[in-house]
């Protein structure tokens, strides 16, 4: 089997968005991020995954940790 493809190589045209809204029901936000890029049809679901599990989890774990204090 082949290695995967390092990100950086097989995405191109990334765009990211982190939008982060009051909730009017206490003290809360919905943070919602979204990302549109253009890969090959057949690594698409693995990055899908991957970016999901490794970017924006990761990302919002980190915040959370932070947020905590």
């Amino acid at each position: 089997t082949r290695p995967p493809t390092p990100l950086a190589e097989a995405v191109t045209d990334y765009v990211a968005t982190l939008r982060l809204t009051p909730v009017t029901d206490g003290d809360r936000t919905f943070a919602e991020w979204t990302a549109e890029f253009e890969c090959a049809p057949e690594v698409a679901a693995d990055l899908v995954s991957g970016i999901g599990q490794n970017v924006f989890q990761a990302g919002f774990d980190a915040l959370k940790r932070q947020l905590a204090g």
